[in-house]
């Protein structure tokens, strides 16, 4: 639901942009490094915690299968 607003929002600015590189490029680059940030992020999620303060004993280790 949030992404239907999101991108409707999206496209109307894209819309009104009138940037040397075209109205989308701008756009399509900017989400694609808001992307991997957030992939980058996640993959350090681990580290973060624990240097936010996150202690073994807070969480459950996952055995898997």
């Amino acid at each position: 639901m949030m992404c239907r607003k999101v991108l409707t929002c999206v496209r109307i600015w894209s819309d009104k942009c009138s940037s040397k590189y075209g109205r989308r490029r701008p756009f399509i680059l900017a989400g694609s490094f808001m992307i991997s940030v957030a992939v980058t992020i996640i993959g350090f999620s681990a580290d973060i915690g624990y240097l936010l303060g996150d202690a073994d004993e807070d969480h459950r280790n996952f055995k898997g299968t």
